[in-house]
């Protein structure tokens, strides 16, 4: 009787045993599927419209060089359908001639800046883009100060986002324009912005001359 319990215990360690072994065997074998990295992330609605954007080409004129007095027009414009060479030969403004390919959504905007220049918009700044035909920007621009000064071309998309207009850069233009000053312009502007004290300089000699005849006579 002692015998035959002892050989069920024995059999229920051994089972105990290879329970535990199999159970080991098992995790080690599940660890690594568990531990794989996860799936990728699903791309944002910002880049699958992003990735659904037409390529387009624009060009525009960028002068290098302007007297103080000018206020020279800088011109866009964005094509769908035609090259780059052919938007360079639509420029009619002066200066370097600028062309470029990017993406573009149904709807840009388009904006001109520069701390030195006063800049008045033409056309809207927003627009609608059409496949077939040309879709034209202009700005005025007028220099405040001589020197080179920086003008910005920013071009964005606007995307529908949740049903709202959401802007997006696509590419900005830096271009460096030396304003120049004859002399005759450095004498007007020197009288323009110191008049004050110069008619002061003037009027007080003459009126202390004035007033020693009179006393005199």
């Amino acid at each position: 009787m002692k015998l035959k319990w002892k050989i069920g215990i024995g059999v229920v360690m051994v089972l105990v045993v290879l329970s535990s072994m199999s159970l080991f065997y098992l995790t080690a074998r599940m660890e690594p599927a568990e531990m794989a990295p996860p799936d990728p992330e699903p791309p944002s609605n910002v880049d699958e419209l992003l990735n659904e954007m037409e390529f387009g080409v624009i060009a525009f004129n960028a002068p290098t060089d302007i007297n103080i007095d000018d206020s020279p027009q800088i011109q866009l414009i964005l094509s769908l359908a035609e090259t780059i060479e052919k938007l360079k030969q639509s420029i009619t403004e002066e200066g370097e001639k600028v062309g470029a390919r990017i993406r573009v959504s149904d709807r840009m905007e388009a904006q001109l800046s520069g701390y030195m220049f006063q800049i008045t918009a033409i056309t809207p700044e927003i627009q609608a883009v059409s496949k077939l035909q040309q879709t034209k920007w202009k700005w005025e621009i007028h220099p405040k100060e001589e020197g080179e000064h920086k003008l910005h071309l920013t071009l964005t998309a606007l995307l529908e986002i949740d049903g709202r207009s959401t802007p997006r850069a696509i590419r900005t233009f830096d271009k460096i324009i030396e304003v120049n000053v004859t002399t005759t312009q450095k004498i007007s502007l020197f009288f323009k912005n110191n008049w004050q004290w110069l008619w002061a300089a003037i009027l007080v000699p003459i009126a202390g001359w004035l007033w020693k005849r009179r006393k005199n006579s």
